[in-house]
């Protein structure tokens, strides 16, 4: 099923794994657009792999920007996932906001898929969601969390949720 900003269904992708990498790619792409339809202000959305490898986009944007903004913030990523909280402890970030006056970039990890590596290999995959600068955040932010769960059947290891972190489903 695909599903809107609230996690209701709406209609045609299906929830069941895809058996190729391009199936899952083609899912993935399918639910990376609705994403982008569905999300008021959101204007664009990339998977990429944490050593910066562009894995899949919307079908509109332009694959030299995509690989530019993959290299970008798979290195944004790793620089957040390095620092040390409070704690003195190294924890993967849940999600790193970049604000500018032109656009709002969400980054956040998206879980470990094999349908990204030829070599049959698990590969780790960051999102990153573009928002008009006007976007409410918290909307953005919300839907980017229900979109990385939509992910989950189609990676071998999916993103799981954190101490106080829910997906907002009953």
């Amino acid at each position: 099923m695909a599903y809107d900003v609230n996690g209701t269904t709406t209609g045609v992708i299906s929830d069941l794994p895809a058996t190729s990498p391009d199936e899952v790619k083609g899912q993935m792409t399918r639910l990376l657009e609705q994403f982008v339809d569905d999300t008021p202000g959101v204007t664009d959305a990339l998977l990429l792999s944490r050593d910066g490898m562009q894995q899949v986009r919307c079908s509109h944007m332009e694959a030299d920007w995509a690989d530019e903004l993959a290299a970008a913030f798979a290195g944004m990523a790793g620089l957040a996932a390095g620092v040390s909280g409070p704690m003195r402890a190294k924890l993967p970030p849940q999600q790193v906001l970049v604000e500018r006056d032109d656009a709002l970039f969400l980054v956040t990890d998206a879980g470990v898929g094999r349908a990204f590596n030829k070599s049959g290999g698990s590969v780790a995959t960051v999102l990153v969601v573009l928002a008009r600068a006007d976007a409410n955040i918290g909307t953005v932010a919300y839907a980017t969390g229900r979109l990385v769960t939509r992910f989950a059947p189609f990676m071998t290891t999916p993103v799981r949720a954190r101490d106080g972190q829910s997906d907002g489903a009953a």
